[in-house]
């Protein structure tokens, strides 16, 4: 019996050293681990300039200042600016805008179509191409971005981080890949871009490269760019599914070890440790992926997309404002289509750019920007002749989306008045 007893005490003396251990060990990674540093009700009231010192710089113009936003904020909230630079050229055709809730263990995530036009006077007026001419005219690119995107959401995101392809394909390798139903065959060849995707329709265990594939695929969607988003918030929802399933993170150390390495990010390896358990108190069915509402139209020849700006500002304050006073198109500076015409929630930047309407004549869209024509202010096209436009039927562009009918000469209607009120646009 004594011998048994001791064997009890010992058992216990065992049990009750390990659990300590285990207590101290998580007090210890709980005091690591912090959140990010959010910007304060006191900090945002000293933000009154928004200009741009990198677009003065760019085009030798002074930037307008913008409203500043100025509310507190709702308890544990925190706003990120996740880009992926997913086409190997160092374009940000990945960008998306998240809202981290640590209260009710929540996360939104909304995706930007990489062609929105932005308020600029740039030949290329797309936001995928902020980050890589900023870097090419010596600036912070990741600087110029979060200011456009502060633009079209109307106010600082708390956090960044630009991951690079490499990185995404090690994370899903350390992570032992995702399982994902592939929804159609996938094949494409680029030598120049070293880029061979061949992948099968349905259900398998993707690894690094397979996935980066899948997230870069979109040459026969029938809705192009919009279709890859789409694949793209599939696939990120089957990997959150995953990760909460799970539990954790295989190789958890690794992973953060990536993030940290090939990431451009102001977050420190504890504000990503926090992240992390914050998304394992999440359900799979309340993280949540979105595309930013919009209406896709050719402008210069050029296929771009014009943000719709009341459902988009629904959006904004529904699923990433962490404010609690909502965002209104005061706080924006946004290009917007409104009765068939070009519009701004500011002051409209070279407005005889926008000479809307498809590529004429059945003409292939202009080539894509180039490093010395990205900053060269456009020219203005000749005024046309003053006969009635000729209606040409709408018709998908190489990507498959269809774009709106615009006659840029057409003269407004005679019923329609100058706003008698404060609510501008609606009067319309």
């Amino acid at each position: 019996m004594r011998g048994k007893d001791r064997l009890v005490k010992l058992s216990l003396a065992v049990l009750t050293g390990v659990m300590t251990l285990a207590v101290a060990l998580i007090s210890v990674y709980m005091m690591w681990e912090q959140a990010p540093t959010v910007q304060t009700p006191a900090a945002a009231a000293e933000q009154v300039d928004v200009s741009m010192p990198e677009d003065n710089a760019e085009t030798g113009k002074k930037s307008e200042k913008g409203i500043p936003f100025n509310t507190s904020r709702r308890d544990g909230l925190y706003t990120i600016l996740l880009v992926g630079n997913d086409d190997g050229t160092g374009n940000t055709d990945t960008i998306m805008v998240g809202k981290i809730d640590t209260v009710r263990h929540t996360m939104n995530f909304v995706s930007i179509p990489r062609d929105t036009i932005i308020n600029t006077d740039w030949a290329c007026r797309k936001l995928n191409s902020v980050y890589w001419g900023a870097e090419n005219h010596g600036n912070s690119g990741i600087e110029a971005l979060q200011r456009h995107v502060k633009k079209l959401v109307g106010f600082d995101l708390d956090c960044y981080a630009v991951v690079e392809l490499d990185a995404f394909q090690q994370i899903v390798d350390a992570m032992g890949g995702v399982w994902f139903d592939v929804p159609q065959d996938m094949y494409y060849e680029d030598a120049g871009q070293n880029l061979y995707i061949d992948l099968q329709s349905g259900y398998q265990l993707l690894d690094g490269y397979q996935a980066m594939c899948l997230c870069r695929y979109r040459s026969s969607y029938v809705d192009g760019d919009i279709g890859r988003i789409s694949v793209q918030h599939d696939f990120l929802k089957a990997l959150a599914e995953q990760f909460v399933t799970d539990g954790s993170i295989p190789n958890a150390a690794e992973v953060c070890d990536i993030i940290a390495e090939n990431t451009t990010t102001n977050l420190s390896a504890a504000n990503i440790a926090y992240f992390f358990r914050q998304a394992l108190m999440c359900k799979s069915e309340d993280i949540n992926f979105y595309t930013a509402p919009h209406t896709p139209a050719y402008v210069q020849n050029l296929s771009y997309a014009f943000l719709d700006l009341y459902d988009w500002i629904d959006m904004v304050n529904e699923c990433i404002n962490p404010f609690s006073t909502p965002v209104t198109e005061a706080n924006l500076d946004l290009v917007y289509l409104h009765n068939g015409n070009v519009c701004c929630t500011t002051v409209l930047n070279d407005p005889g750019y926008y000479d809307l309407g498809r590529s004429k004549g059945g003409e292939e869209p202009a080539e894509e920007y180039t490093e010395e024509t990205w900053n060269e202010p456009s020219v203005e096209e000749e005024v046309p002749s003053e006969e009635a436009p000729e209606y040409i039927p709408a018709a998908p562009d190489d990507n498959g989306d269809e774009y709106v009918e615009i006659f840029p000469d057409a003269e407004p209607e005679e019923d329609k008045k100058p706003p008698t009120n404060d609510n501008w646009l609606e009067v319309f």
